[in-house]
């Protein structure tokens, strides 16, 4: 949690593994899932800055062999989730692939079996995974390695997110991470999935690092493009998009979002396998919060709601435990 006149307020509760007895602290690092996506969009918009990239040109100019009409929605439009692009996700559902290791090339495979758009690009919106994992393809070809990598070097160690990386193996070597669960027939299970994706998901971070990342928002932190180029923080690029399509309130991996009546911010949320999640930050208010947890069943949403309308600034740091 950020409150700028009160510093940094963090709290913990739970078991981050159950089998080993440990508890969840705030180094403990959570998949992140669909939280990852707007770290995605500023490696993409690094490489804007280096003019690797152009927001309104199509995928295709940066990646010709990409089948049917996968590559016709310009950058912009993927990002914003106006491409029309198929689902890489159902497919691997009907086939059985769903607590399997399913990697980069497979997806690949799924998506040159279903080429052609839903709807033409910009029509309108429809939040697709596929093009945020498209995306973390792209700044690998352009830049010549791979999201993970890219993201360490550019964006998680220059703001100091020691805690924070891209899963794209597995097994996972990350330390401190939590377990993932769910709980079925009234029975707590193991939840957990070894998909290879990156781009959609995959950032594991911890509170700690979430509360540096509020404050990159916060500061609007400058950082520097791999060429060396200044880039404005997020916090301002959120505005300088033009809206001129559907879904305006979408902008680089965070969306406007009304938590109560009177508290709009910009947030995202992520659930996959046995994580949840869920961010929101106010820059007229100057709060913002991350929730994270290894249960996917929990309301992570009502819980960063409650937190803001409580006020941040009366809470303390404080460690619950079970």
């Amino acid at each position: 949690m950020l409150h700028p006149e009160q510093g940094e307020r963090t709290g913990s509760w739970g078991w981050a593994d159950l089998e080993k007895r440990q508890y969840i602290d705030e180094h403990t690092r959570f998949n992140l899932a669909s939280l990852s996506k707007q770290f995605t969009a500023l490696a993409v918009l690094m490489l804007v800055r280096d003019g690797k990239l152009a927001l309104d040109e199509p995928v295709a100019r940066y990646w010709p062999d990409l089948p049917g009409e996968l590559g016709k929605p310009t950058v912009r439009q993927v990002l914003r989730h106006t491409g029309g692009l198929p689902d890489y996700i159902e497919p691997l559902y009907q086939a059985g692939r769903e607590h399997e290791t399913v990697t980069v090339s497979e997806t690949l495979e799924v998506l040159a079996a279903h080429p052609a758009l839903r709807f033409t690009p910009g029509e309108r919106f429809e939040y697709s995974n596929t093009g945020y994992f498209l995306l973390a393809q792209l700044v690998e070809r352009v830049s010549g390695q791979p999201l993970s990598r890219f993201s360490q070097r550019y964006i998680f160690e220059p703001l100091g997110m020691d805690e924070t990386a891209i899963v794209d193996r597995y097994p996972s070597a990350l330390p401190q991470l939590a377990r993932g669960y769910r709980v079925k027939d009234g029975q707590v299970q193991n939840s957990e999935s070894s998909w290879e994706q990156t781009g959609d998901g995959q950032v594991h971070s911890s509170a700690a690092d979430m509360w540096r990342w509020l404050q990159h928002l916060e500061q609007d932190t400058v950082l520097q493009s791999p060429q060396g180029q200044p880039l404005t923080g997020l916090r301002s690029l959120l505005t300088q998009s033009a809206p001129t399509e559907p879904k305006d309130n979408y902008q680089f991996g965070l969306e406007t979002v009304q938590l109560g009546e009177d508290y709009a911010a910009w947030g995202h949320g992520g659930g996959w396998a046995g994580y949840h999640s869920f961010m929101a930050y106010s820059p007229e208010r100057r709060q913002g919060v991350a929730v994270m947890c290894n249960a996917i069943h929990w309301d992570v949403r009502a819980m960063a709601e409650r937190l803001l309308q409580t006020g941040i600034g009366q809470l303390e740091p404080i460690v619950y435990r079970p």
